[in-house]
């Protein structure tokens, strides 16, 4: 009996390593970034660089890098043990801070970098003679800034309020 508990709770692990590690590719963070917030995800305690290498089979320095991305993300801790010179990692467990600071740090300055370019393209377009292809060109830029203007505005509304309203009001939404 005890030999089935393991063998399920060792592949409900290994199911989640890889969910968390397609999720992380396909967001261009690289496979073992999401691989090992699911590692320290699970963990009951805090893990070490040595312990979260092992329990992937990579390197350190591949683990080293990767935590680096999920510090910055504020998607785990680090802490130090009296007497430990290891650095030792904890996942941060509260998603709605973690989707925050993701917006934040990563969705946000690409936005606003794209909308930047966006911006500087419908006044090269309006700089353009008068004819069909100028009007097409701009009526499809204006179009789509409009879009990246509710956009920004529908993500600054979710970072501004708490996740208890944004629940609260998808369940209206689709009647949930």
């Amino acid at each position: 009996m005890k030999e089935k508990q393991d063998e399920n709770l060792r592949e409900a692990r290994e199911l989640l390593v890889a969910a968390l590690g397609r999720q992380s590719s396909f967001w261009g963070l690289g496979k073992i970034t999401g691989e090992l917030y699911a590692v320290l995800y699970l963990s009951e305690r805090p893990l070490t660089l040595g312990e979260l290498a092992e329990a992937l089979g990579v390197t350190k320095g591949n683990v080293s890098m990767a935590i680096r991305v999920l510090e910055q993300l504020g998607m785990v801790r680090r802490s130090m043990r009296p007497g430990d010179r290891r650095v030792y990692f904890e996942a941060e467990l509260d998603f709605w801070y973690i989707a925050r600071r993701v917006l934040e740090q990563r969705q946000k300055p690409e936005f606003n970098e794209s909308f930047r370019m966006l911006e500087e393209g419908l006044e090269q377009a309006l700089a353009a003679e008068p004819g069909p292809g100028r009007d097409f060109v701009l009526e499809r830029l204006v179009r789509l800034q409009g879009f990246y203007r509710e956009l920004d505005q529908v993500v600054q509304r979710v970072l501004s309020v708490g996740p208890e309203k944004i629940f609260r009001l998808l369940k209206v939404v689709f009647r949930v």
